[in-house]
């Protein structure tokens, strides 16, 4: 029979299953559309606004925030990851970044699953 596609490609590399998979954002991009008004620096940017003005694809994972490039305006960025270069960059322009874990969603789940398991044996 045919050879199946997955064994024809060739395979290189090391292909980490539980790597983390974020859309990376340069403040030099982020700049630019504040100034074509795609972006508004008066609200908090986080991942569903750079998606929205379609400056983050994918990332499954979240927004990670990288300092190429200049920031001029002051905003307030909600994201998975920043670089120090960011960091420093956007607060030298006056604004500020909240870095909010990933996978906190899944611990408190687990937590309330916990406490509920609880308060059906305490019954």
């Amino acid at each position: 029979g045919q050879m199946p596609l997955h064994m024809r490609l060739p395979k290189r590399g090391f292909n980490n299953p539980f790597g983390k998979d974020y859309a990376e954002v340069n403040l030099g991009m982020v700049q630019k559309f504040i100034d074509a008004k795609k972006l508004d620096a008066k609200k908090d940017i986080d991942h569903a606004a750079l998606k929205a003005a379609g400056l983050a694809r994918g990332g499954k994972d979240g927004v990670r925030l990288l300092g190429k490039g200049e920031l001029k305006a002051k905003a307030k960025f909600i994201v998975a990851g920043a670089s120090k270069g960011a960091i420093e960059a956007v607060e030298k322009a006056g604004g500020s970044v909240e870095v909010i874990a990933k996978g906190a969603p899944e611990h408190e789940k687990k937590a309330a699953r916990a406490e509920a398991n609880k308060a059906k044996k305490a019954k």
